[in-house]
């Protein structure tokens, strides 16, 4: 029986998949829960294993589209970006963007010697609310903020934001349209980010990581000068 299960789960999960190539403008999950025949928390759920597969993305307003070349062009426009970023700046630089449920560190660039800050995996999602790229990216996900963070914040410094202060600053992010972060992650690093948001509704950041001083003595300079970079043809912030 619980092979059987796993075989009906799996021509669903192919049955939406189908669905939103049949619909490449987008589906609610309420959309394919009437297709489907079945409830709203199954069409959920079977939305959800395909984003977390990444085969899918979940846009604003909760539409569900299927993965396109899009986003990983646009992963590799930005990635060209930060790496001559780093050049100029001689900061290291930083990619991010939200697939599916995790916020994804997609690259790095600098060198030994220029800060930043250690220890990231791929999946930022522990700590987003602690770095100016994450903040970036959570900035514009409405109440869906709360699913993706951990609860509590976990506490990087003492600079660390909390809830409520998270909430104010991301605000001011979707406000001004640049993050920043002051030794909220690792003491001794500040960042700064700009937020891109594209017309299918993906969500990315491209930033910068300097020592303390520099972002003290520089950092608006650096965020003026970071939305420059971002090409024209990419509708950002």
């Amino acid at each position: 029986m619980a092979g059987g299960r796993t075989l009906s789960t799996a021509q669903e999960v192919l049955r939406v998949l189908r669905f939103l190539y049949e619909h490449p403008e987008g589906l609610t999950a309420k959309e394919v829960a009437l297709k489907l025949g079945k409830s709203l928390y199954t069409a959920y759920y079977l939305l959800n294993s395909l984003c977390q597969e990444d085969f899918a993305l979940r846009l604003e307003g909760g539409v569900y589209v299927p993965k396109t070349s899009l986003l990983s062009n646009l992963v590799g426009e930005l990635k060209n970006v930060a790496r001559e970023a780093n050049l100029l700046s001689k900061c290291r630089s930083y990619v991010v963007s939200l697939r599916g449920q995790a916020i994804c560190l997609e690259a790095t660039f600098g060198h030994q010697g220029q800060v930043g800050p250690a220890g990231l995996g791929r999946r930022l999602n522990r700590a987003a609310h602690a770095l100016a790229v994450g903040k970036a990216v959570v900035a514009f996900l409405g109440s869906s903020v709360k699913e993706l963070l951990p609860h509590p914040l976990p506490r990087f410094t003492p600079n660390t934001l909390s809830w409520n202060e998270l909430y104010v600053e991301l605000e001011r992010i979707r406000s001004e349209g640049v993050a920043f972060d002051v030794e909220e992650y690792q003491q001794g690093v500040c960042c700064v980010a700009v937020p891109i948001r594209v017309n299918n509704g993906a969500i990315l950041a491209l930033g910068l990581a300097l020592p303390s001083g520099r972002f003290l003595a520089e950092g608006d300079k650096l965020a003026d000068w970071l939305r420059r970079q971002i090409p024209k043809e990419v509708q950002h912030v």
